[in-house]
């Protein structure tokens, strides 16, 4: 990044913007002679705008663009120099201006707006939507993608040196949010945003304007159901980002839509704030590595709800954690994790301590696999349960890893904890199936 002034000496301002003065001025000259005219639904009625020929050096980027609001987050995550209302601030200061530059091209590129543009014959067809004070309310990415082709061959891009814009006349801000939306809405939000940006906006929206669900579900034709998943979805993704020391990094969960999606459906399933942290927990360290989970986090991540039970008792037996001190009555126990008295129950007495426990980042890779053997295990005994011959495949399994036991396991150097509360199990389960062979259905 270049090192400019905040406020450049030049009367017209930099490529990135003139200063308020020239634009409002410009707006004041060129308006009264506009013969064209743009067509928008703007607060609350058809509107016709003026449309005029501006330098394309002129307007300046808006900073609460929506597709930009994971983006702003990460670049200041990533450059702990920079200050940090460099997009909050005051939007006139150039390097403001230069940072949103460059993170609009990032966008421009993975829309092949650039590549487009780079054929000389594709020139401007749509006007670029300007408030009163010369921000940019629809085209940031054309703007952006204009100015670098034109800043690096000019003599082929001159067709770019002036733009048309159409102007808003006085209005607020959640007057352009709603404009904003209804246009993003035109050509299909999905299609332009991803599920973490389109989070990170309407959580924007609700702090600076004050939207609520329902406002933002009416902003954008969605259900006030589907609003609040998304931002549960951006809750977890958020913690999940901090608790791997990459809070605002949204690019690294850009592609897990589906998988955060199942985590926020499936938590509020499950019953007890300790089994819910486990859930989570285990479900996070899966995101760690799709991979190893054989790539379909939804369908790995809901198969970790089903088989809950067995993936705690695996983990359980593996970690071997022991209770927290008042775990379950409302104290220290729960506090940790939740910042206040959870009044848990008495299951999270072990649950809590294995949530942190599987948390660590030396455990990660020991818990995740013993989550994708148990996702397996469970995979396969379902499979084997449909034939009839599934009871007398297990019990020979069951024989063959006991004579394993007996024939390489028992040295001296061998763990001795946990055998016999294994054993007791097997023995109570033995017990079982005699009975049932031994039951009224024995001579069938």
């Amino acid at each position: 990044m270049t090192t400019q002034p905040l406020f450049p000496d030049s009367p017209t301002g930099s490529r990135f913007g003139w200063p308020k003065p020239s634009r409002v001025e410009e707006f004041k000259k060129l308006i009264p002679s506009s013969t064209e005219t743009a067509r928008l639904v703007f607060q609350g009625r058809l509107q016709a705008f003026p449309i005029v020929r501006v330098d394309i050096d002129m307007p300046k980027y808006r900073m609460a663009n929506g597709r930009t609001a994971s983006l702003q987050s990460e670049f200041l995550a990533k450059n702990p120099k920079a200050r940090r209302d460099l997009f909050s601030g005051d939007p006139e200061l150039w390097d403001a201006q230069e940072a949103q530059h460059g993170l609009l091209l990032n966008l421009a590129r993975q829309a092949d707006l650039r590549e487009y543009f780079e054929d000389a014959s594709h020139q401007q067809v749509d006007p670029i939507l300007l408030d009163e004070n010369g921000f940019v309310v629809n085209g940031n990415r054309r703007i952006a993608t204009w100015r670098d082709l034109l800043h690096d061959e000019q003599a082929k891009y001159g067709h770019f040196r002036h733009i048309d814009v159409a102007i808003l006349p006085h209005c607020d801000e959640r007057e352009i949010d709603r404009l904003e939306a209804s246009l993003q809405i035109e050509k299909d939000i999905k299609a332009d945003y991803s599920w973490d940006a389109e989070a990170n906006m309407m959580l924007a929206k609700q702090k600076r304007d004050g939207f609520s669900n329902k406002d933002l579900a009416d902003l954008y034709k969605m259900k006030e159901s589907e609003v609040e998943e998304l931002l549960d979805m951006r809750a977890y993704a958020d913690e999940y980002l901090a608790s791997r020391s990459k809070r605002d990094h949204w690019s690294l969960v850009s592609d897990a839509e589906f998988a955060f999606r199942k985590v926020a459906q499936s938590r509020q399933k499950i019953a007890g704030i300790g089994r819910q942290e486990v859930f989570k927990q285990a479900a996070f360290a899966l995101i760690d590595n799709p991979e190893e989970a054989g790539g379909r986090l939804y369908e790995a991540i809901p198969a970790v709800m089903e088989h809950l039970d067995v993936v705690v008792g695996k983990l359980r037996e593996d970690f071997d954690v022991k209770a927290d001190a008042g775990a379950g009555e409302g104290d220290g126990g729960l506090d940790d994790l939740f910042g206040g008295g959870a009044g848990g129950k008495a299951e999270d007495a072990l649950d809590i301590p294995l949530a942190k426990e599987i948390q660590k980042a030396e455990n990660a890779e020991r818990a995740r696999k013993i989550i994708v053997e148990v996702i397996e295990s469970q995979k396969q005994i379902k499979k084997d349960s449909k034939d009839a011959g599934y009871l007398l495949d297990c019990c020979s399994k069951a024989q063959a890893a006991l004579i394993a036991a007996v024939g390489k396991g028992l040295r001296p150097e061998s763990r001795r904890e946990g055998v016999g509360k294994q054993l007791d199990q097997i023995e109570m389960l033995t017990s079982k199936i005699r009975d049932w062979l031994d039951g009224p259905h024995a001579a069938d």
